[in-house]
């Protein structure tokens, strides 16, 4: 620690840390050294791990934390405190550690005492970080169906960690079956994303769509759904039929996290225009079997507190009329150009032109998705699609890493989640 020990009571403790986590094979603890110091003025609590990294915690944020049966439902996990009867001026002490848990007391200052604990594994993963970067990749990841549904489930953890990493998998060997978008989804995330799409949508050109993508002509790079408050997280596209005859109609897939630190690198003016100024998403349709008016605004580019990208929101086909200022039209506009024309031109597209039973899986809030225009010839193209939750998602590939007990390292899934 920085500070001389004399800035330090007594009240250092070393204890031996169980750190446990829990697989299919049952528990797994190892013994850690780990120093707690309570500062002198019973303000924070001081911890330097085993590893030599230190952190501090404050009083009032371990009492809003504790973690004990009056403080946390045991089963649920979920608070019951009430914040109400908590003031930020409060002291600690501690009374050592056992088993990974560090046991504190509080005193307030209206003379109120609480004695409690919180676990290291808590105090840990509280740690403030910035969310991770994720690689970018320079071909389409692939797994085969049959090594997804191993014994093992590491083929299942490999293809949860490209989404994770790269934000898109080629997933080869499904049946080409309707339906079978629906039954893969469901074996992995329980359940699909339901919208005005329905849980399946068709992705087949019709004469009179409901949607630009049933059409043949060109889509430009856009997400789905961005209408939505929150959009879909993962989009899953199962080829069932396309034909030899078939010219065009090729996925393009393009990863816009390095397009948007282009743009903050380059253009910052335009980057911070595209961070403040709210653009208009729509689905305005009332000739169809539901009509849909649906409209939300929001900036492009969401970042946090230290400017760091954490969302982003594109879709031109989808777009509604600018709502701005008279200052931000010509502001937003010029950004607007500027940032599409960093897409047109990327040499990071990935392009692939689907064969039946293969499933493209993407995420739809990071990597944008567009389709060259196509003829048929007398032939057919036919996708099948569906959609999961971006949190969903999240979860899933957290849990199987702790289960199998391999590091997920969780990237900047675009959730806008701060960390």
């Amino acid at each position: 620690l920085k500070k001389s020990k004399a800035m330090f009571r007594r009240l250092s403790v070393t204890f031996a840390n169980r750190l446990c986590s829990v697989g299919q094979s049952g528990s797994r603890c190892v013994r850690r050294s780990i120093q707690s110091f309570v500062t002198a003025n019973g303000k924070e609590l001081s911890v330097t791990w085993p590893d030599g990294a230190q952190n501090t915690f404050s009083a009032v944020w371990l009492r809003h934390n504790c973690e004990c049966s009056e403080c946390k439902q045991p089963h649920s996990g979920q608070k019951v405190v009430d914040a109400t009867e908590m003031t930020h001026n409060l002291h600690i002490s501690s009374d050592g550690a056992s088993d990974g848990l560090v046991k504190l007391k509080w005193r307030h200052v209206n003379g109120l005492q609480h004695s409690g604990f919180i676990s290291t594994q808590q105090l840990r993963e509280s740690v403030y970080t910035e969310p991770q970067d994720p690689p970018v990749a320079t071909a389409l990841p692939h797994i085969t169906h049959n090594d997804l549904y191993t014994e093992s489930k590491h083929g299942l953890w490999s293809f949860l960690k490209y989404l994770n990493d790269y934000g898109m998998c080629l997933v080869s060997g499904v049946p080409a079956r309707e339906q079978e978008v629906k039954k893969f989804t469901e074996s992995i995330f329980e359940h699909v994303q339901t919208t005005i799409y329905g849980e399946v949508f068709d992705v087949v050109s019709t004469p009179k769509p409901i949607n630009i993508a049933y059409t043949p002509v060109k889509l430009d790079l856009h997400m789905d759904l961005a209408y939505y408050e929150s959009p879909p997280g993962l989009q899953l596209l199962h080829c069932l039929k396309f034909d030899d005859c078939v010219t065009g109609g090729e996925s393009i897939l393009l990863d816009t996290l390095p397009v948007l630190e282009e743009l903050k690198r380059k253009y910052s003016t335009y980057f911070d225009t595209l961070v403040s100024i709210p653009a208009t998403f729509q689905k305005i349709h009332y000739e169809r079997q539901n009509p849909i008016h649906m409209v939300y605004r929001r900036p492009h580019i969401a970042v946090n507190r230290h400017r760091k990208v954490i969302g982003f929101f594109w879709a031109p086909v989808f777009e509604g009329p600018l709502v701005a200022s008279k200052e931000d039209v010509g502001k937003y506009y010029e950004a607007y150009c500027c940032l599409s024309k960093l897409f047109q031109t990327s040499t990071l597209k990935i392009q692939h032109r689907l064969t039946p039973g293969e499933l493209l899986v993407f995420n739809n809030r990071r990597v944008l998705h567009g389709r060259n225009s196509f003829t048929l010839n007398g032939g057919m193209r036919h996708l099948q699609g569906a959609y999961v939750n971006i949190d969903e998602f999240k979860s899933t590939f957290e849990f199987l890493s702790r289960q199998l007990k391999l590091d997920s390292g969780v990237r900047n899934v675009f959730n806008q989640s701060f960390s």
